[in-house]
């Protein structure tokens, strides 16, 4: 018994008998992996706030709103204090009637002057008039008179404003003949005789000379320049 028992112990000892100990696994042995498909990894859940973040609006939308919300209340109890009455009680209108204001004298303002709320930065006249008042005014259609002495006016200020140039560029016309005229009159006066230019010019000279006669009207518009234009015309 001894024997057996001897090499049975040898048995377990050679270890390095074994090499299936020390290789790899084959890649065609089935392995217990295969059968469970790999999950991928799940994301992980949002915080409560930042969901709450996320459904809601951004800060500064918040902000936004907040401060338009308080704005119309301030602009709501602003315009209930002005529609009151001030009280006699009033350490103001105490000090008025100290001053000599009489509210039942003959003549005294019952009215204040109005006072409108502008949040705009922009100066006076620069943007339309923003009223605080709850429900807008819309503006009445126009009727068909009212469009037809819309365009009628529009149609007389484009004919004055077309009258209005063109008696300016007349008028300035009528000021540069003028002036030619008189220093062609000056130079004859002077007896300055010019030598005679060639063909070419005098042509020329000719065609300027037909243009540059002056007409009737053009003297009419002239009077208050002197008679030179008169004895041209």
């Amino acid at each position: 018994m001894e024997p057996n028992a001897a090499v049975e112990a040898d048995a377990e000892d050679d270890y390095m008998g074994d090499l299936s100990h020390f290789l790899p696994p084959s890649p065609s042995s089935p392995t217990r992996s295969l059968g469970v498909r790999k999950q991928p990894p799940k994301p992980a859940p949002p915080a409560r706030g930042q969901a709450k973040r996320a459904k809601g609006l951004p800060w500064k939308e918040r902000r936004r709103k907040e401060r338009e919300r308080i704005q119309r209340e301030e602009d709501a109890r602003t315009l209930a204090g002005m529609a009151e009455a001030i009280p006699e009680s009033n350490v103001g209108f105490k000090m008025l009637k100290q001053m000599g204001y009489d509210p039942a004298a003959r003549g005294a303002g019952t009215e204040p002057v109005g006072i409108e709320i502008r949040r705009s930065r922009a100066g006076l006249g620069a943007e339309p008039d923003a009223s605080v008042a709850l429900l807008p005014q819309l503006s009445e259609p126009k009727t068909r008179e009212e469009e037809e002495r819309d365009r009628k006016r529009e149609e007389e200020m484009v004919a004055e404003l077309r009258s209005r140039k063109s008696t300016q560029w007349k008028g300035r016309r009528l000021v540069w003949d003028y002036r030619k005229a008189e220093a062609a009159l000056a130079q004859l006066e002077n007896r300055e005789v010019e030598p005679p230019a060639p063909d070419g010019e005098e042509e020329e000279k000719g065609e300027d000379e037909e243009e540059e006669v002056i007409t009737e009207e053009d003297c009419k518009l002239s009077i208050r320049f002197g008679p030179t234009c008169s004895k041209m015309c």
